[in-house]
């Protein structure tokens, strides 16, 4: 593998390709549920646990006197939606893969051609997003879970378990990436479940360097999104804070929307450019590595 061409590669077929870009933003919106109820659920278990200077509020005291079974009937259906969201963005993100793959040698491609995946294929990446994701779906939701638990009864156990989840989250990063690889093998290659484990080891074997070159700029490209976002926070503050002296709540609404609604789009493509040319980057290198590493036995 050619470490310019890959990049030049997939910087062209993300620039032609609009069907990449919708499938991408439909993947935003399929998993904008999953992000805000992890965010809330997370938010309140710290909310709750976190030592005030001041007298915390009342309805703090009302969380914590929520019985145990009604958290467990929340946890559960956090656990449901999480499930769905993931199995309907692993879909779009496979085929989205299979159009960026279809790119590469043909140039363009049809989303009704990526959205084909046939039904062999779509039951797998079900039965991955229902299995191994629910695996880690599981660990993140289920610490918070055992705070709120634990919440006002024994501090020492909460401590213990906010450890654990620190913990585990280089675990959960690890086993995000062998998803990735995983689900590539049914994505790309039409294999099954049991037997894409090993495919993609022997994939990312053949060619760890350009997954790690992917998961580098991604992890850049994704830091210098977090640095740019932090200039546009302070100027709001002050625009907000100069307005506010000027005792105009009216010119101060009007300000703040005309901020958001032209630093949203801008903030919302930069998202999506940032993740349509990692995907591709991703599947031409799995493509590249594949090749080295041999065709798939067939049973």
């Amino acid at each position: 593998m050619n470490v310019g061409k890959l990049l030049s590669e997939s910087w062209r077929i993300t620039w032609r390709n609009g069907p990449l870009w919708l499938l991408t933003l439909l993947m935003f919106v399929v998993f904008l549920p999953a992000t805000v109820l992890s965010g809330a659920f997370g938010g309140v278990a710290a909310m709750v646990t976190l030592p005030l200077r001041s007298p915390p509020p009342g309805w703090t005291n009302q969380i914590r006197d929520i019985p145990a079974w009604v958290w467990l009937l929340i946890a559960a259906a956090a656990l449901i939606v999480l499930v769905i969201c993931t199995a309907l963005s692993w879909l779009l993100q496979a085929a989205a893969m299979r159009g960026a793959a279809i790119a590469a040698e043909r140039g363009t491609f049809a989303l009704s051609e990526a959205l084909r995946l046939g039904g062999r294929r779509v039951v797998n990446l079900l039965t991955l997003s229902f299995t191994f994701g629910l695996l880690i779906i599981a660990m993140g939701v289920l610490p918070p879970l055992v705070i709120l638990l634990l919440a006002g009864r024994f501090a020492f156990g909460v401590q213990l378990v906010q450890l654990a989840q620190t913990g585990l989250a280089p675990l959960n990063v690890v086993l995000g990436v062998v998803l990735l690889l995983v689900m590539m093998s049914v994505a790309l290659e039409d294999v099954g479940p049991g037997a894409a484990f090993g495919r993609a080891w022997r994939v990312f074997r053949s060619g760890w360097w350009g997954f790690v070159l992917a998961l580098g700029i991604a992890i850049a490209a994704g830091l210098a999104l977090a640095l740019l976002s932090v200039p546009v926070a302070v100027l709001l503050i002050v625009v907000a804070v100069g307005l506010s002296l000027l005792n105009s709540p009216i010119l101060l609404a009007v300000a703040l929307l005309l901020a958001c609604g032209v630093l949203g789009p801008m903030g919302l493509f930069l998202m999506l450019f940032t993740a349509v040319y990692t995907l591709v980057l991703y599947t031409l290198t799995y493509r590249g590595a594949a090749q080295l590493a041999g065709p798939e036995a067939k049973a």
